[in-house]
């Protein structure tokens, strides 16, 4: 008979401690971590224009992406990626300085950078510094450029 309290006792801890563990919710994100994702998601967008990485660029921008370029263009995803690969493209330098996390929540960044951009693209000489403004958001696990809008910074 003390075999089967034992049994039962056991049994019912191991329901007990699996109802507790399923009961948990998972690790939350912590704003820092979502900060230094999407920063470093930066720095690879900017990367990926200037060495015309169609792939990274594809990989990293969410298929509704949208761009809003310093004349007033605003260009989707397949329209920036062509533009990046347009070998009539020329740009000799870009890098962005001071980013700034605007905002974090789990699923959403926003970021402002000031970036260098010195260079010809669409026919638009780029050559100077821009105020960027950058939107992430995290789309089945991972985080993807959902748009962004860049305006020159005046002398």
């Amino acid at each position: 008979m003390k075999f089967i309290y034992g049994l039962a006792a056991g049994f019912l801890v191991m329901v007990a401690t699996a109802a507790l563990a399923l009961g948990q919710t998972p690790k939350k994100t912590s704003q820092e971590d979502v900060a230094g994702t999407v920063s470093v998601l930066d720095h690879i967008w900017l990367d990926a224009a200037h060495n015309r990485d169609t792939g990274t660029m594809a990989w990293l921008f969410a298929d509704n992406f949208v761009e809003i370029h310093p004349g007033g263009e605003i260009v989707n995803k397949t329209e920036q990626i062509d533009q990046i690969k347009d070998t009539s493209r020329d740009i000799n330098e870009i890098h962005p300085d001071d980013i700034k996390v605007l905002y974090t929540s789990p699923d959403s960044a926003i970021i402002l950078d000031t970036t260098t951009i010195r260079g010809v693209s669409g026919g638009v000489k780029y050559d100077g510094k821009y105020k960027v403004i950058r939107v992430f958001v995290k789309q089945q696990g991972r985080w993807r450029a959902a748009g962004a809008g860049i305006a020159p910074i005046m002398p």
